[in-house]
């Protein structure tokens, strides 16, 4: 006789995401989620341990579109996940700064905050005709990206891809160009053309992009110095 498959109704919660405050409902990971985290995990293989948690959220979240909700969207809804299903509580092991001694410190999940930075527009001003219209990109934008996870890529070239995916589109006079409707050549011909002005325009609005951070202190059991536990980033939680 077969073992019956548990089909019992799943305990369901809601979460607001930072960007939209748009309400999701989510049930827990099931053992068959959790196990492919931890081969995920276990892999160390940060493109596979990406690709498994959209997957679990996919799972545990029903209607959620994947292309639509940017990446620090995701991570937020992924730790709330997490939260209710293996616990509030995430063990961050990390050394004092003074003598070194190694600490494993508990972080509540719930107490993770999304930090912000006002932005004046997501239009920026390259000349009088051009503007380029910008987005906050999606970890299907990210997964697409040519140099993602790649060993042998450089910071300039991993910068540059994070640059075309926050590009959403370029409006000369009455024309919209989509940057997703056009070659990575054209659009790296486009990039390649700016000043280092026009440039660091479009870098503030990647490197001011909401993220997950949290601060907590712990006093070294070994040498009694009182430390800052800084972290940022879906990554250094987990």
């Amino acid at each position: 006789m077969a073992l019956p498959v548990l089909s019992n109704d799943k305990p369901m919660y809601e979460v607001i995401v930072p960007s939209s405050q748009e309400t999701f409902k989510f049930r827990p990971f099931l053992v068959k989620e959790q196990k492919s985290l931890l081969i995920a995990f276990e892999s160390q293989d940060n493109k596979q341990i990406l690709t498994t948690m959209l997957n679990c959220i996919e799972s545990c979240v029903p209607g959620i579109d994947l292309k639509k909700l940017a990446t620090f969207d995701m991570d937020y809804i992924f730790t709330q996940i997490r939260a209710k299903s293996v616990g509030e509580k995430s063990t961050i092991v990390t050394k004092c700064i003074e003598c070194q001694h190694e600490h494993k410190v508990e972080v509540n999940l719930e107490h993770i905050k999304m930090e912000k930075t006002e932005l004046k527009s997501q239009v920026i001003s390259i000349t009088d005709q051009i503007n380029v219209q910008m987005k906050y990109p999606t970890y299907v934008d990210v997964l697409q990206q040519p140099n993602y996870m790649k060993d042998d890529a450089s910071q300039v070239e991993v910068m540059f891809d994070s640059i075309r995916s926050c590009m959403y589109a370029v409006q000369t006079g009455e024309d919209n160009i989509l940057i997703s409707q056009e070659p990575i050549e054209e659009v790296e011909k486009f990039v390649n053309s700016l000043t280092n002005q026009q440039l660091e325009k479009i870098t503030e609005f990647v490197n001011n992009m909401p993220t997950l951070e949290h601060k907590q202190k712990f006093t070294c059991e070994k040498c009694g110095h009182e430390n800052t536990l800084a972290l940022k980033g879906l990554q250094d939680f987990f």
